[in-house]
Order: C-alpha cells, then structure tokens, then sequence
C-alpha cells in the first residue's frame, strides 16, 4: 500500500514540474554567456505562434542531436499562461536536452533591449556563438546551408 502511495505521490509530482521553464529577466543572457564561455552556444528565441520558429526548432534538434558539443539555450517570448503549449511544441521538436526559458519581464520592450538593441522583435531569433564566442545574429528562419557551415567551424 505504502509503495502504491508512493507511486501515485511521484507520478503527480512529476506533473506539477512538467511545465516549469527557468525565467528569462534582463541579466539572463548576460549570464548564460559566462556560465557556456568557453564552448559553442545556441541561443534561440521563439514563440507558440510563429511557425517558422517551430521549424527551426525542429531543425536544431535533427542537426544538434547529432552534434552534442553544442550547447543549446531555448527561450519562449510569450507569457506563463503559453507554458503547456509551449512545452508540447518543444518536446515535438525532439531537442537535445536544454535549458529552457520563459519571459519573465513584464515590459517586452526592456527586455528585448537588455537582450540586443539591434534586435526589433522579429522571430525567430538565434544567437549563433562559435567556440571564441563570436557572435553571429540571425533574424528569420534557419537555412540549411548556414546551419551545416556554422556546425563545421
């Protein structure tokens, strides 16, 4: 009896974290870099209602699923309340293991500022750092052929 308690306390358990994303605030990037120095990085910038954003997701995973020294940080734009769906969509796009992060500003505007001031809000977004940490900023969708190039340097 007490294992079947148990059971049922950890499968519900599970789901009350199903969803949870880290906060994105104005000195998240800034500390991502820090923390992923030294290594490839992908951050990737994206909402539930952007369908060129769900293809790119879909194609990060299929190239970085393979490629496993690249770290991958993702981040949704829209609010706590998309959390479920976005959490489906990420797990449709079969993602290498990630962390995964959520607005958590209230104005949008600061926050994509702090982000990049030369970023407007166009989606998808992507920050592409090679080793060095040079940093190669992509507005719109993926192309194959930057993606294959970039993951050879």
């Amino acid at each position: 009896m007490k294992l079947k308690i148990l059971l049922i306390f950890l499968f519900f358990s599970n789901l009350a974290f199903a969803y949870e994303f880290l906060p994105f605030d104005t000195n998240t990037r800034k500390a991502i870099e820090r923390r992923y120095l030294d290594q490839p990085l992908i951050i990737s910038f994206w909402s539930i209602d952007c369908p060129y954003c769900i293809d790119d997701l879909k194609k990060l995973g299929k190239a970085l699923n393979k490629n496993t020294k690249v770290k991958l940080i993702t981040v949704c734009v829209d609010g706590k309340e998309s959390a479920k769906k976005a959490e489906r969509i990420l797990n449709l796009a079969h993602l290498p293991e990630h962390e995964r992060y959520q607005y958590a500003e209230a104005d949008e505007d600061k926050l994509r500022y702090s982000i990049d001031p030369t970023w407007y809000g166009e989606l998808p977004r992507t920050y592409f750092y090679d080793a060095d940490h040079q940093i190669t900023p992509l507005s719109g969708k993926i192309s194959n052929s930057f993606l294959d190039t970039w993951l050879k340097k």
